[in-house]
């Protein structure tokens, strides 16, 4: 008797669960009540009578799963909270690969870098200019409140590419890897302030930027101040993109060439 009122209990206890997961997509959402909840009815009516605990729904049973019970709004605004606040930072993972993926130009843009730029077209020329593109789109998410997991997770994949493409390249010692990766990481970073402090000060500290971090050449001075207008401009157009389609991976940086 006690293992069948707990059975029942459970069976309740799962169709108030369903209840609060159907409810997120509005403020009432009815869900269908177990069979097992028509015996627990039917044993508490009939209990006066002495009735058998193990009586039988009758033939029309099946009508009886069309009952429903209702979340209330209180409840529901609260499994919306919690989602609303948990949410991003698994989503984070999904939305980096999409964006990274729009930030991947190097093999299209290649022949601006290295025939225009005359950059030697190794390992460091693509992660110099990648890591320009992933700044970029990195300033952009900055605006969302949940830009913390964004861009950590876009972080994250241009980072497994990049220990992707060196053991790739024939490197199989870990450690290697690892001292190198350190070493890019760090490199990512001073770029990225580097880049942040040309962008918030003038063009010329921006081409400064530009220049020890991504082509230094000193003869590509023209190019160098191509970049820095293509960067404003593309930080522009990007702020004029709406969150939900940047993170979807709705958009496209244009080629440098077309300044």
């Amino acid at each position: 008797m006690l293992a069948r009122s707990a059975n029942l209990y459970r069976a309740a206890h799962s169709a108030k669960l369903w209840n609060c997961i159907g409810a997120i997509g509005g403020a009432r959402t009815a869900v269908p009540v177990p069979l097992a909840l028509y015996q627990l009815r039917l044993q508490s009516s009939n209990s006066a009578k002495d009735a058998p605990t193990d009586a039988k729904p009758p033939a029309n049973a099946v009508a009886e799963t069309k009952r429903t019970l209702v979340l209330p709004q209180y409840y529901a605004d609260v499994v919306r909270r919690l989602l609303r606040r948990f949410l991003p930072r698994y989503q984070s993972e999904a939305i980096g690969k999409v964006v990274y993926t729009a930030c991947s130009t190097y093999p299209e843009y290649k022949e601006f870098w290295v025939d225009d730029c005359q950059m030697p077209e190794t390992f460091q020329t693509w992660f110099s200019t990648t890591s320009l593109y992933v700044w970029m789109a990195m300033v952009r998410i900055r605006a969302d409140p949940n830009a913390k997991h964004y861009n950590q997770g876009l972080v994250d994949c241009f980072f497994r590419d990049t220990e992707q493409k060196m053991r790739s390249s024939g490197i199989k010692s870990s450690r290697i890897v690892n001292d190198t990766l350190k070493d890019l990481v760090s490199s990512f970073k001073g770029t990225v302030m580097s880049l942040d402090e040309g962008f918030a000060r003038s063009d010329a500290v921006l081409a400064a930027a530009i220049w020890r971090n991504l082509v230094p050449v000193d003869e590509n001075v023209i190019q160098i101040d191509l970049i820095a207008r293509y960067v404003r401009q593309e930080i522009q157009r990007l702020d004029r993109c709406a969150i939900e389609d940047l993170t979807a991976g709705k958009f496209a940086f244009r080629p440098v060439t077309i300044f």
